[in-house]
């Protein structure tokens, strides 16, 4: 085979990929034609509907008034002369309305807006079929073709039963003049070549955009009521009365069975859908054009270089200089071609170099892993032993005390086990945003005193001088997480300070006027200089040695330095030096607090048993939680699964449930909105204990219809004040 130049190939190439081009440009532009018509079409049948829902307002309206009027106190006292002075007046304000009759069910007419009261009437005999229907149904009907007023244009009843004490009394009618329905194409702006039109269930024109005069009351062609009838809404091609061909899309109302079309001149539908074709064309010939003109110059661009290249190559084959000595080549390929076989040695040693520090990154990762779960391993395990240890002691000991010790033990160490696995969790909430603060006034003083009793009741702080100065300091803020904050500081100072050091916890409020500073300080390892910026770093600890003295996984200060940004405070810490001991310092913004707030205490509803219904899939744990209650004088029952725990709730109905929410059979969230759909559950205490701590946790329990949301282990003391025979209260968050 002959070869052939690069430029021939180029040409072959853009014929290649003209001819798809302009196949697939014939293929969109009658695409774009077919989707031109259909949105065309689209649109008419959204025109269609929007009309329909128009016209069944405005007769909706007219059946609402008819039905207050029906139920009006005159009329159903039977004081008809003040109830025919109430219908004229709304028939004079209803724009709509021609007139308003009262018939019995006989049809005989007993009054009209039309006669003053008195004038005797009852000679009038209405036997049209809609009285009838009325009389024979009970509901309200309106005509199916616009009948001749006494004088005027053609109007629609619209008949409403009258009922007195649940018996057919009459019926009210209300004459509903068709003109009101031209206003509606009038709104509409319907374009004068343009046609709606509202036709009854038989096809009669009840009402026209354009010539009613001539055609409002003449019947439709007929297939055009044959297509109407097909099905409540659609589209297709048809011929008006009037002899325009057109499209029409149609929708029936639901009301009653009228039909609202919207038709357009065919040559309107069809002219758009030319003139798209037609720019579509020529921007196609356009971009062939230019298509062809481009791929010309780009290969003689592209041609040109390659021959220059080749041309140093037979000159000087053995020479490296061969490429670099060729002019540019304006081509950013062939340049990164010359380039990229310099330094191809030097990118194979960075690639190596750059592998061998990812592989260091990973074996580090992966070292950091499993330091952190070896850690995490050793701290699990040391409480859970503690717990095992102290059941065992329990189970074969007699006496009192030593059953004492154990029982505070297993208690102390279970605090403990939840405190880690909660303080890992929040971690990660923070970390993710999904923790949302309860804001509220509150006195810092007083989270720093609980924080502070709570660890002596745990035993943490015997061996250390615990110093408190904590004057009354009011802000805004989430009293239940700056309590963990407090904690957090005061445990890791006593963690990292000898037996008889001292910890120091001083509230300021003067220093910085609109904030409130909190100082806890110790005499113990304190930081090197390196160390003071990294404290706060997740997992990051100052010693990590086998005996793992200090305990602990390293997410403390983490926590304390989310918690205290997600208030809009800052957390530093500081200290001279190594066995210098260290001050951490939290500054919080005051918010909007200006002035203490007056306290009140709050009364205490005396105790009493009551009656508790415990559902929860765990035996173990449904087990102690029913002896802890029955301590308590409560009278406990149980269910085990979402199914019987909803039986026995309505067989024995509880004061209070119980509830947990992962539940074979149903969940606790299907029992809840079970139990609050009943008569008897709306007054129930709905109590949700559960694993699943998160916010959106919570949210869900509240939406459910629980009251509050306790998180396993229960805190059996906000347990106890939920149980007081209290009012059901408003859901509140707890964890």
């Amino acid at each position: 085979m002959k070869p052939r130049s690069l430029r021939f190939y180029l040409g072959l190439l853009a014929l290649g990929l003209l001819v798809p081009l302009v196949l697939f440009a014939a293929g969109a532009v009658s695409r774009f034609a077919v989707s031109q018509r259909e949105a065309r079409a689209q649109g008419m049948r959204e025109t269609a509907r929007a009309l329909t829902l128009v016209v069944e307002r405005e007769l909706g309206q007219s059946v609402r008034a008819l039905e207050v009027l029906s139920h009006s106190a005159p009329l159903s006292q039977g004081d008809l002369e003040t109830f025919h002075a109430t219908c004229q007046a709304v028939v004079a304000s209803q724009a709509q309305w021609g007139s308003l009759f009262l018939l019995d069910v006989e049809g005989r007419t007993m009054f009209s807006t039309d006669q003053p009261f008195g004038t005797d009437l009852t000679a009038l005999v209405d036997e049209r079929p809609y009285v009838r229907e009325v009389v024979e149904t009970g509901r309200v009907v309106i005509s199916d073709f616009p009948s001749p007023r006494l004088q005027g244009a053609p109007t629609v009843a619209v008949a409403m039963p009258v009922r007195r004490q649940g018996v057919l009394a009459g019926v009210l009618v209300a004459t509903y003049a068709m003109q009101h329905f031209d206003k509606l194409w009038d709104e509409q702006r319907v374009p004068g070549d343009w046609l709606g039109a509202l036709v009854d269930e038989e096809g009669v024109i009840l009402s026209r955009s354009r010539g009613r005069a001539r055609f409002v009351g003449t019947k439709a062609r007929p297939e055009y009521v044959e297509r109407i009838r097909a099905s409540r809404e659609g589209f297709f091609a048809t011929q008006t009365v009037d002899g325009m061909k057109s499209f029409t899309a149609y929708s029936r109302l639901r009301l009653v069975p009228w039909t609202v079309s919207f038709s357009g001149p065919r040559e309107v539908f069809a002219a758009s859908v030319n003139q798209s074709l037609f720019a579509l064309l020529i921007a196609g010939l356009g971009c062939c054009a230019v298509a062809t003109a481009w791929a010309a110059w780009v290969s003689r661009r592209m041609t040109r270089p390659l021959r220059a290249l080749a041309r140093a190559a037979r000159e000087r084959p053995d020479s490296a200089d061969a490429f670099t000595n060729v002019g540019p080549t304006g081509i950013s390929e062939l340049e990164d071609l010359r380039a990229t076989l310099a330094l191809t040695a030097a990118m194979v040693m960075e690639r190596e170099a750059a592998l061998r520090t990812k592989m260091t990154e990973a074996e580090a990762a992966n070292l950091a892993k499993d330091q952190f779960l070896a850690m995490l391993g050793h701290e699990l395990r040391n409480p859970l032993s503690a717990i095992t240890s102290g059941v065992k002691v329990l189970s074969v000991t007699e006496g009192a005390a030593s059953r004492e010790r154990a029982r505070a033990l297993v208690e102390r160490q279970a605090l403990h086990l939840a405190r880690l696995v909660d303080d890992l969790l929040d971690v990660e909430r923070v970390s993710s945003g999904r923790i949302l603060l309860q804001k509220q006034t509150m006195d810092l003083s007083e989270c720093v005193r609980r924080a502070v009793a709570a660890l002596e009741s745990s035993g943490r702080t015997q061996a250390h001088q615990v110093e408190v100065e904590a004057p009354r300091a009011w802000l805004e803020g989430d009293a239940s997480r700056l309590e963990q904050v407090v904690t957090n500081l005061v445990s890791n100072a006593l963690k990292y300070t000898p037996h008889g050091g001292r910890v120091r916890v001083r509230v300021v409020t003067r220093e910085e006027p609109g904030h409130v500073v909190l100082e806890v300080s110790d005499t113990g390892d304190g930081l090197s200089p390196d160390l003071q910026e990294r404290v706060f770093e997740l997992f990051f600890q100052a010693e990590r040695t086998l005996d793992r003295a200090q305990g602990g996984l390293g997410i403390g200060l983490t926590l304390v330095k989310r918690l205290v940004e997600l208030h809009g405070g800052s957390v530093r810490a500081h200290s001279d030096g190594l066995a210098k001991g260290s001050t951490f310092t939290v500054r919080l913004p005051r918010g909007q607090v200006e002035q203490a707030p007056v306290l009140q205490d709050a009364p205490v509803a005396p105790a009493s048993g009551r009656h508790v219904l415990l559902v929860d899939d765990h035996t173990d744990s449904r087990q102690l939680v029913r002896e802890l209650l029955e301590m308590e004088g409560h009278t406990v029952s149980e269910a085990e699964d979402g199914p019987s725990g909803l039986a026995r709730a309505r067989e024995l109905r509880p004061e209070v449930v119980l509830l947990d929410i992962g539940l074979p059979g149903l969940d606790g969230y299907e029992v809840a909105r079970a139990l609050r759909s009943t008569d008897e559950g709306r007054d129930l205490v709905l109590i949700a204990v559960t694993g699943y701590g998160l916010e959106e946790d919570r949210r869900r329990a509240l939406e459910a219809g629980f009251d509050e949301h306790l998180v396993k282990p229960v805190d059996l003391a906000r347990l106890r004040e939920l149980l007081l025979p209290t009012k059901r209260a408003a859901p509140a968050y707890s964890t």
